[in-house]
């Protein structure tokens, strides 16, 4: 008996053996994900956040040290706080980082915690640095950050707060510098710009204070985009005749001195409820710009823009109209963008009383289109407009109409693909539809 009972526990022993080396090998072959090389699991983890990376360490013996060796940190203080920080940096072991995001909601840390942050990302080499301040309110950028010769790509974001360099400024590989909601006085954007000699790219969002933004000295910087504050912009002049591409949204004065070799551009005004600008303001300031804007190749315009421009077709006031080759316009069906986009359709230098007056009363007011949602007025309304374009423009080859948002069904879609033969047939015009997801 005792020896029958032996026999069975050995048996049964190997059957548990057995079974544990066999679901062994199908977690392995079953993990695909695990299998792969440290460098794509790296790259894996780098468009997470840090803190989802370090929770990674659970899954099992493969990953526990995985995210120390990432090449992409992105840190904020909405879970861990400083001391929390303070441990992720300690046992993070690459020797180089590539990029480096940090983000500040709190304001319960102090300057030379944060400076122990930004000089450990700098420490290592970093390339792409990425600042973000939204409640810290008395911090000011110590004199080592404004001295680096790795740095290819800074974004600074200080929530309205002032942007003062210190007194000297090296960033010897920086090309792309985006600053967002900065103030920033005349004095340091010369200075921040001498001491970029390689800067490409300069992206300023919503920042204010300055008067002069002068780029002439710049010969590497070919792009430009701002938007000025709403309500915190002055009148600024733009002296920068290097630049090829330039996207402006100003909601107040801005004088083009010298953009001459500009050869793209994007216009927008934005009112931003701010209603106190008179028709003749807006008009001289739409039509300066567009007098600076006679080398552009390729414009895109708001919506705003046309219908500024409606205006000075509607009063018959003269202005030159630019010879692009791409022109790209965003525009509702409203009455009082038409006009405008006559204007441009009619770009050749022709006289003003030749050009085409669209009978633009058959088109819907603002109000009336938001009554017109849903229903296939609108395809109708889309299809007339087309036939409009058409019949009436000079050198027009192709036409691209990107179709988009929550009201534009499939049905409009189809309706519109009904037509494009018949339309496309009657003129040498190549016409495109793309669907859009906004």
């Amino acid at each position: 008996m005792a020896g029958w009972l032996g026999r069975r526990r050995q048996r049964q022993r190997r059957k548990k053996t057995r079974h544990r080396k066999t679901k062994r090998a199908k977690d392995v072959r079953g993990d695909f994900i695990s299998s792969m090389p440290d460098e794509i699991l790296h790259h894996i983890l780098s468009f997470t956040v840090t803190i989802s990376a370090i929770r990674t360490s659970a899954l099992s013996r493969r990953w526990r040290h995985l995210w120390r060796e990432l090449t992409s940190l992105y840190i904020h203080d909405f879970g861990p706080q400083a001391r929390g920080i303070n441990q992720i940096l300690t046992h993070y072991t690459a020797p180089k980082i590539m990029s480096f995001h940090l983000g500040i909601y709190n304001d319960n840390h102090s300057t030379a915690q944060i400076n122990s942050w930004i000089e450990f990302a700098m420490s290592r080499r970093v390339q792409d640095l990425s600042l973000t301040f939204f409640n810290h309110r008395k911090y000011t950028f110590p004199d080592f950050f404004n001295l680096s010769s790795s740095i290819e790509q800074l974004s600074v974001k200080l929530r309205d707060r002032h942007m003062i360099p210190g007194a000297t400024v090296s960033w010897e590989s920086l090309r792309n510098l985006s600053l967002r909601r900065c103030r920033i006085r005349d004095e340091s954007i010369v200075k921040i710009i001498s001491g970029c000699p390689k800067l490409e790219f300069l992206a300023l969002y919503y920042c204010a204070l300055f008067n002069c933004l002068d780029l002439s000295k710049s010969l590497s910087l070919t792009r430009l985009e701002m938007k000025h504050h709403p309500w915190l912009s002055r009148s600024t002049k733009i002296i920068a005749p290097n630049i090829h591409y330039l996207r402006l949204k100003t909601s107040d004065t801005c004088n083009l001195v010298d953009v001459s070799s500009l050869t793209e551009a994007y216009l927008d005004i934005g009112i931003d409820g701010n209603f106190s600008f008179s028709v003749d303001y807006l008009l001289t300031m739409v039509l300066k710009m567009i007098a600076k804007l006679q080398n552009v190749e390729r414009l895109t315009v708001s919506k705003t823009v046309l219908q500024i421009l409606s205006v000075a077709e509607i009063r018959r006031f003269p202005f030159r109209v630019l010879r692009v080759q791409t022109l790209i316009v965003k525009i509702k069906f409203v009455r009082s963008a038409i006009p405008g986009t006559a204007c441009y359709l009619n770009s050749q230098g022709l006289k003003l009383d030749k050009y085409w007056r669209l009978k633009y009363g058959a088109f819907p007011t603002s109000c009336e289109t938001y009554s017109m949602r849903s229903k296939d007025s609108t395809w109708k309304l889309l299809a007339s407009f087309i036939e409009c374009l058409l019949r009436n423009t000079k050198m027009l080859e192709t036409l691209v109409v990107w179709l988009g948002g929550s009201d534009f069904n499939a049905k409009w879609f189809k309706g519109l693909l009904r037509m494009v033969p018949t339309l496309s047939d009657n003129t040498n015009v190549s016409i495109m539809l793309k669907l859009s997801n906004c």
